[in-house]
């Protein structure tokens, strides 16, 4: 398995046994999760979701940036700490969640 980092992804994008999955926008910080002071949290917004096809497509988008499927042509390249070479088909062990 190789891990791409990408300076371009902030979605925050957890699947469990693919069965559920949670997609949003909380830093997994104390303001982000709401455990600072009253005045003091980030708005952010996330959804929870067994739906099948919610599921699907959140572990497809995950797996496409952890693939690199946008490497290729990102104009960010100068950024990215762990470059790889392109994307391969990610889609072949998604089709069947």
């Amino acid at each position: 398995m190789e891990r791409v980092f990408c300076p371009r992804v902030h979605f925050k994008i957890i699947v469990f046994d693919l069965k559920t999955a949670y997609v949003g926008s909380a830093n997994l910080t104390g303001a982000g999760l709401g455990m600072k002071g009253e005045n003091k949290r980030n708005f952010e917004a996330g959804v929870l979701s067994n739906n099948k096809d919610f599921v699907k497509n959140a572990a497809e988008q995950f797996d496409s940036v952890w693939m690199g499927a946008h490497c290729k042509d990102c104009r960010r390249k100068e950024f990215c700490g762990d470059p790889i070479g392109f994307y391969s088909d990610f889609k072949a062990g998604r089709d069947n969640l």
